[in-house]
Formats: C-alpha cells, sequence, structure tokens
C-alpha cells in the first residue's frame, strides 16, 4: 500500500487538548470531534482518488512522539508510513552535580591515614589504594614517549575501618500489655482510600491516544483529561464504612430534584456499583415513577408501608415493589399517584421503610417533597448522612433555596452542611451574575461543594431519563457532583 500513496494531496491531522482533531487537505481544514471520524473522512478522500493517501499526525502534548506518519487506505485501514522516519522527541539528560563528577581519587588518596585505634576494633575488608598522583604521572610520561621517571612508591597500606563494639543490650523491662479495643470509627482503622496506582498510570484508553494505543499496540500515556475522569471514578468508587443515605432537598417544585436524585444514584450505578436505590418519598405526587423505566408492575412507597410487616432483610422480597433500570444499575421505587390513601405515608412510615431498605442498599438517593413542614420531608432530613441542595439558574430559585437552607437549621440539622452539597443546573440562557451569586451562597453557608450541572435538552422536565443521550459535558458533572458527595461520606 505505501507503493501506491503519493504525496499530494497534503494531509495533516492534528489533535487538539480536547480530543478533537482538525484535519487539513491543501491549505482546506475541517474540524472533528474525534479521530476515527477524521479518518473515516480521510478514508473517503483515499475512495475517491482511488489510492492510499499519506497524512501526517500532530499531538504537539506528546512528550515522545509528536509527529506520526501514517497511509489511510480507501477501506479504512491505517497503517504507519515506514519510508518516513519518525520524529521523536530525546527525553532530557540529568546533568551530574559537581559532587557526583568529581574523581574521587582525592578522597581515596586521603584514606589512607595512621590511625590509632582508640577502644576495641575490628578490621574489616582490609585493601591497598594505590597512589592516585603516582599513577597519573605515569600515564602522563607514557603518552609523552618519556621514560617513567617517577620515584617508586611504596604500597599503600590497608585501611581499617572502625567498628565499635557493640554495647551490651539493656535488660528490658517488661511492660504490662494493655489489651486494644477497637470500636467503630477508630482511627487506627484505615480503609484503602484510593485504587491502585498503576491503575492511575495506565496507558490512554480514550480519545485518539486510547485509539492508537488499541490499533498500533502502542504504549501513549493518557491526557490530562483522561486522568482527570480517572480520578473522579476513584473518588466514586472509594470504600465506604457503611450504608449511607443522601437526601435531594429543595423547598421548590420543579426544580430538578427528581433529576438530580436520579442521575446522581445512576452514576454511582454505572461507576461504583452495589446495591442503589433512588427512592421517592414525597407528600405530593411525585414524578420519578413516570420518568424512569417502567416495571412490570405499578406498586409504590405506599404499597411498601402497608406491606412492610412482611419485609424481611431480604432483596428479594422488594422484587414486587421496585423497578429496575437496565445500564444505569439501581432500583427506583416510586411515589404513589395522586388520590391514593397517604395518611400512611408519614414520617414515622418512612423511616421504618428506610430502615429496612438500608440494611438492603448500599446507597440510597431520596428525592423529597416541597413542603419543609411535612412530616415525610423532615423523616428524610433526619435520616440522611447528607444533604443535596439543588437550584435552577432561575430568578425565583435562589430565595426558595434560602427557605430550604433556613428549613434544615430550624430542624437542627446545619451540622451536615460541612458533608453536603449544591447542585447548580443551567437554563438554555444562563445568568452569569446570578449564577455567581448562587454559588458564593453555597460556599458562605459552608458546603462541601458547588457544581454547576450545564443545560442539556435531554433533561428538561416531562423527557423520560436517559443516561446514554447525555451530552459528555452533563455526565461530567454528574460524575463531578457524585464524587464530591461521596467525599464526604
Amino acid at each position: 500500500m505505501t507503493a501506491e500513496a503519493l504525496d499530494r494531496p497534503v494531509c495533516t491531522a492534528t489533535i487538539r487538548d480536547d480530543e478533537t482533531v482538525v484535519v487539513t487537505i491543501d491549505a482546506v481544514e475541517r474540524e472533528f470531534a474525534s479521530m476515527p471520524d477524521a479518518i473515516g473522512y480521510l478514508a473517503e478522500t483515499a475512495g475517491e482518488l482511488r489510492r492510499p493517501v499519506k497524512v501526517t499526525a500532530f499531538d504537539p502534548s506528546s512528550t515522545t512522539q509528536p509527529e506520526t506518519s501514517l497511509i489511510v487506505g480507501t477501506d479504512g485501514s491505517v497503517d504507519e508510513d515506514t519510508t518516513v522516519p519518525a520524529k521523536k522527541r530525546v527525553p532530557r539528560r540529568t546533568v551530574p552535580s559537581q559532587a557526583q563528577s568529581t574523581p574521587r581519587a582525592s578522597s581515596t588518596a586521603t584514606a589512607v591515614r595512621d590511625v590509632s585505634p582508640v577502644g576495641p576494633t575490628a578490621v574489616i575488608g582490609a585493601h591497598f589504594v594505590p597512589d592516585a598522583a603516582a599513577a597519573e604521572a605515569a600515564d602522563a610520561a607514557s603518552r609523552a614517549g618519556q621514560p617513567d621517571t617517577t620515584p617508586e612508591t611504596r604500597p599503600a597500606l590497608p585501611v581499617a575501618r572502625q567498628v565499635p563494639a557493640p554495647a551490651p543490650a539493656p535488660e528490658k523491662t517488661p511492660s504490662p500489655v494493655t489489651p486494644v479495643q477497637v470500636e467503630q470509627g477508630d482511627a487506627r482503622i484505615q480503609l484503602r482510600p484510593e485504587v491502585k496506582a498503576e491503575k492511575a498510570a495506565a496507558p490512554a484508553r480514550e480519545g485518539f491516544r486510547g485509539w492508537w494505543n488499541a490499533t498500533f499496540k502502542a504504549n501513549l500515556a493518557a491526557t490530562p483529561t483522561e486522568l482527570a475522569t480517572r480520578a473522579r471514578r476513584a473518588r466514586i468508587q472509594r470504600p465506604l464504612e457503611s450504608h449511607c443515605t443522601m437526601a435531594v432537598v429543595q423547598l421548590k417544585g420543579g426544580a430538578t430534584k427528581t433529576t438530580v436524585a436520579y442521575h446522581l444514584a445512576a452514576t454511582y450505578g454505572r461507576i461504583r456499583g452495589g446495591n442503589i436505590l433512588a427512592g421517592e418519598f414525597n407528600e405530593n405526587q411525585g414524578t420519578l415513577g413516570e420518568r424512569a423505566l417502567a416495571g412490570a408492575h405499578d406498586r409504590t412507597t405506599l404499597d411498601l408501608i402497608r406491606n412492610l410487616g412482611t419485609v424481611t432483610r431480604r432483596t428479594s422480597d422488594l422484587v414486587r415493589y421496585i423497578r429496575p433500570q437496565g445500564d444505569d444499575r439501581i432500583h427506583v421505587l416510586a411515589s404513589p399517584p395522586e388520590g391514593a390513601d397517604r395518611r400512611r405515608v408519614d414520617g414515622t412510615s418512612v423511616k421504618a421503610a428506610h430502615d429496612v431498605l438500608l440494611s438492603l442498599y448500599n446507597l440510597i438517593l431520596l428525592d423529597t417533597g416541597n413542603s419543609a413542614q411535612a412530616s415525610t420531608w423532615r423523616a428524610a432530613v433526619d435520616v440522611a448522612d447528607s444533604l443535596v441542595f439543588v437550584a435552577q439558574n432561575k430568578a425565583d430559585d435562589f430565595k426558595l433555596l434560602e427557605a430550604t437552607i433556613e428549613g434544615v437549621k430550624t430542624q437542627g440539622h446545619a451540622g451536615k452542611f460541612a458533608r453536603s452539597i449544591l447542585v447548580i443546573t443551567n437554563t438554555a440562557q444562563p445568568n452569569a451574575e446570578r449564577l455567581t451569586r448562587l454559588k458564593k451562597y453555597g460556599e458562605s453557608i459552608g458546603l462541601a461543594a458547588v457544581v454547576v450541572v450545564p443545560f442539556d435538552r435531554s433533561l428538561q422536565e416531562g423527557q423520560d431519563f436517559d443516561y446514554e443521550v447525555l451530552n459528555p459535558a452533563t455526565r461530567q458533572a454528574y460524575e463531578e457532583a457524585t464524587a464530591a458527595l461521596t467525599d464526604q461520606l
């Protein structure tokens, strides 16, 4: 295939830091989202010419091989152009310090001394040290063609290193043995805080570098973007000491509580795994059951509470009440529809149901209602280990966020702010001044993190939840929010 490829047209592919690729064919540029898309375009060009094309790939961020010559075939195959030598950056060599580059002759010459031993000594590894000055003079004479007139020097004395005699070991006084009592939360119990270091240092698996490594069995390093993604995933996968509950709160209806609760749970399910539940304990009709995947039944939280006495600590007992969510790998427990008997759904029943669910699920995300006076809302805040405050970049959301914060304070849970987060969802036309104000407010009340989720049409009110169609920036924001939440658990 190399013999068929010609130098014209001149094709280049430049990889940017965000993994997008700019293809130039005879000075005409075109941008692509990934390297495989760029290769497809180059293959089409080769098909039009009925022969392979030569492409020079530039990766400015590479520290070893910033420029690579390729040949793209009409069928989309990619081979390395062996007729062009690869241009590699030579790694810098460290310059030895003056202390390292100084000959050791002077130190060895002065090592021969008449030492008068003091106290008991032992001679270890005695050896002769040649006279360095005499050796250099003899070598210089031989190079000049003159006879060696260096006076004969007597061999150096053996070097004796002094080793003090070991002092007698002091007698050990037996100390009383104190039994160690390990309790929950003991500082000496250390869980592994992160994944193995070799995972973080693994070669690139995403973007152009990941494609290059998979195609040519190469070992290019991961980009900073991919390393940041791995770091977020490691934080989400951090081991926890116990099962945990997080409540999503905001006194305004339609403020993305359900959306945030579901997608935080889905992010946990996809990255962390395990038993994850998104539950809806709402004094009003919620939308979680409508926007999530439908189950084989229509049972709700109310049905679970009515039959709580028949539910044991086995997951199989919950099959009749929960709704699996496919690739998101979570379960959904929806609230009852409007008109149902809500007298049974009160704070006491919510706590009783939560006690059973917590024994079966590692992580629970609770979607709450809109009234701080409702017993269900107060119960959700009571049982939560962390809180997730939500707000949209809208004029009235700021006031209701302040009211939500005051409601939590009034209930005596201001101490949870330090392990809680604020998730702000931007609108189609975000107000930069209001966004800054919301972020500063979250920081001023001592929240652990403030995360901004960009506007995403797939998350508009009424749309069914589909994690696969989220924009990459939206996924990244939910990963950061999930990681920040896990840091506080």
